[in-house]
């Protein structure tokens, strides 16, 4: 009984679920057809698929008319992918790919993508295509045109990096920078003439390019002429001769090891004196270092020669016993009646003449020394102990020693009271216009005897 009765009612059920089934296809007709009003515009039919439909019909493209409104709006206005998935030969607007640092594109071959540069990190990446991409659809046209999807060629946006400057890794230049500077000479004369060698030399370790040399003219020179005499070791930039009485300046390249050599020709002011302090510098170019700067200037230094008078006119050019006594620690400085050449005869060339005493004299302790207006050149040196071998009275012939108040007798000297002395070989050959009579502490007390000097023809 109770089965008779739940059968209409599980009738009535199972019809009320087709009638459900039945309006829900319904709807999703209505829903479908919304949506293919929507599509209609952006279709296009290849001519092969044999439809009779024309794509560009009012009723495709402007809508249902009066058909009944379709329940969701939004389908009246086309999704923003209907170009890419859904009509054949769509055009496909410009993609921005973004820049990342490790991705490829599945459906393309892989490519290289240029490295590109981050303005603001300035890391430096290397970019492939990536498979998450951004569109922005174009508006539907009438006529589509077809393009190839294999053909897409994706834009890449690359940034022009900040240009940075590199840190060098070149240490400055070292070297030690040497120069010299020397005339030769310990005197000068008022009115002559000096001859100053300067020479550059860099001692390394590195190379230099730019040195500056520079002299400031002392005030007893008139004028001078510098020469660049010599180049070595790949120095170059001496500029050869500037002459007057201006200051010198020259800029040159000196490598590890070379060197260059000037000569300075300077006329010495008549009125000049005092003493003549020239100096010599040479400044390493900016950013250079030089580890012993004290060799940088070098100062060559010369007294002025000066005649001293004769005193009381005592001492003259021959002997004639009219003495003129030094004391122990005095000299006098005279000036020869004519020069004095030395290497123009044989033989001896000067005597010395002393006071008469015992068979010969008593000869004092005496230093004797001769000038070509710049340097001195000890002659005689009576006294100390050393032989001579310029004299005719060489200690190594007469025998014993050459100490003070030594008795010489006359056979030994030249008329009578004289010493005669030898310069060739002793003296360079030259000509020599000043002699210096030295009378040394430690003299025996009573000082020393000049009678005159004498020069041998």
């Amino acid at each position: 009984m109770d089965a008779l009765m739940k059968a209409p009612e599980r009738e009535r059920r199972d019809w009320l679920i087709v009638v459900l089934i039945i309006l829900f296809g319904f709807l999703c007709i209505l829903i479908a057809g919304g949506w293919a009003l929507r599509f209609a515009p952006s279709w296009s039919l290849n001519t092969n698929m044999e439809s009779r439909l024309d794509p560009n019909s009012d009723f495709l493209t402007h809508g249902s008319g009066g058909f009944i409104e379709p329940i969701d709006s939004s389908i009246l206005t086309q999704p923003v992918w209907i170009n890419v998935f859904l009509t054949p030969g769509a055009i496909f607007p410009t993609r921005t790919i973004p820049l990342l640092l490790t991705a490829t594109l599945s459906s393309q071959p892989t490519s290289t993508v240029p490295a590109v540069a981050s303005a603001t990190s300035g890391m430096v990446v290397t970019a492939s295509p990536t498979n998450t991409f951004v569109f922005f659809p174009q508006p539907p046209t009438s006529t589509p045109r077809p393009r190839p999807r294999n053909t897409r060629t994706p834009t890449i946006i690359v940034s022009t990096p900040t240009a940075t400057l590199t840190p060098s890794n070149t240490p400055p230049p070292v070297a030690d920078l040497q120069i010299t500077k020397d005339n030769g000479a310990q005197t000068y004369l008022a009115g002559g003439t000096l001859m100053y060698a300067i020479t550059v030399t860099n001692n390394g370790p590195n190379n230099i390019l730019g040195a500056v040399i520079a002299d400031t003219i002392p005030s007893q020179i008139a004028t001078w002429d510098w020469t660049c005499t010599s180049q070595s070791g790949g120095a170059s930039g001496c500029d050869g001769i500037t002459g007057g009485n201006a200051n010198f300046t020259d800029t040159v390249d000196l490598p590890n090891g070379a060197s260059i050599l000037y000569t300075v020709s300077a006329n010495i002011s008549a009125g000049a004196s005092g003493d003549l302090n020239n100096t010599a510098i040479v400044s390493l170019p900016v950013g250079s270092t030089d580890p012993t700067p004290g060799n940088n200037s070098a100062t060559d230094t010369d007294q002025i020669l000066l005649s001293d008078p004769f005193p009381s006119g005592n001492i003259g050019m021959d002997k004639d016993s009219n003495i003129e006594v030094l004391p122990p620690g005095s000299s006098v400085t005279l000036t020869f009646d004519s020069p004095l050449v030395v290497g123009s005869h044989t033989g001896y060339d000067l005597v010395y003449y002393e006071l008469p005493a015992g068979s010969g004299i008593l000869m004092d302790h005496v230093i004797l020394q001769i000038s070509d207006g710049y340097n001195w050149y000890t002659i005689l040196n009576w006294g100390d102990n050393i032989g001579d071998s310029n004299t005719r009275i060489n200690i190594d012939v007469i025998g014993g020693s050459e100490t003070d108040n030594r008795d010489i007798p006359s056979a030994l000297l030249y008329n009578l009271t004289g010493v005669e002395i030898e310069l060739d070989g002793v003296v360079p050959n030259d000509t020599y216009l000043y002699i210096r009579i030295i009378s040394p502490t430690g003299e025996d007390g009573d000082g020393c005897d000049v009678d005159g000097i004498f020069i041998l023809p």
